[in-house]
């Protein structure tokens, strides 16, 4: 039956863990929402590409599940399954006849033709996406010069003819419209992206509920 979307409970991870063993199986959702983030980070991280690292993912959640009785407690859950995913991940490397260990893989990660690695055009997009919001957090007057000049290209003659206004306003309000987004991207944080949560985090659980074997 599929998961029912519990609720994050007071309970650690190793207590869940120890109820999951004592037949509340249900409970081994609150270990997938908990780690689902993490693991897709670092297996991003490795592989660079979203539909292995899922698959990695739900491998890894069926693996722990299988060998949970073995989690002793003297890692945290999160290293131990880290370590699972790991194994996993480089034994997808391996397979794909990529270095097998990950001071290889890192010489191995060279730039593309267009100097960005996978990683990093995915690292794009997240800023891109932030780039997109700040300009629609813009005022009016400041979104409607950025995006004439900035975006489309247009002169300032032609914005400012556009817009009914001098081409001196023009310029103050670029300026403006750019130390504004400059403040914002200044609050772009690495460690909140590449994000899997809501419906992609629904849909992981729902695989490995799937995929395992009660």
């Amino acid at each position: 039956m599929p998961p029912s979307s519990l609720p994050y409970a007071p309970l650690s991870d190793l207590e869940v863990v120890q109820r999951v063993l004592n037949g509340e199986k249900q409970l081994y959702e609150l270990l997938l929402r908990r780690h689902n983030q993490r693991l897709y980070r670092i297996g991003l991280a490795l592989l660079h590409d979203a539909e292995a690292v899922e698959e990695a993912m739900q491998v890894t959640w069926v693996k722990a599940y299988e060998q949970l009785a073995s989690f002793a407690g003297r890692a945290s859950f999160a290293t131990w399954l880290t370590r699972i995913l790991l194994n996993e991940c480089l034994g997808r490397l391996r397979r794909q006849q990529r270095a097998a260990s990950l001071d290889e893989y890192a010489e191995a990660d060279l730039p593309s033709a267009d100097g960005a690695t996978p990683l990093q055009l995915v690292l794009n997009d997240e800023l891109r996406d932030a780039l997109e919001h700040a300009v629609q957090a813009l005022p009016d007057a400041y979104r409607s010069v950025f995006v004439l000049r900035a975006v489309e290209g247009l002169s300032v003659g032609e914005t400012a003819e556009y817009l009914g206004l001098t081409e001196t306003n023009v310029k103050a309000r670029l300026s403006r419209a750019r130390e504004r987004l400059r403040h914002h991207l200044l609050r772009f944080d690495p460690q909140r992206t590449f994000t899997y949560l809501g419906p992609r985090c629904d849909g992981m659980v729902q695989r490995v509920w799937q995929a395992l074997v009660w």
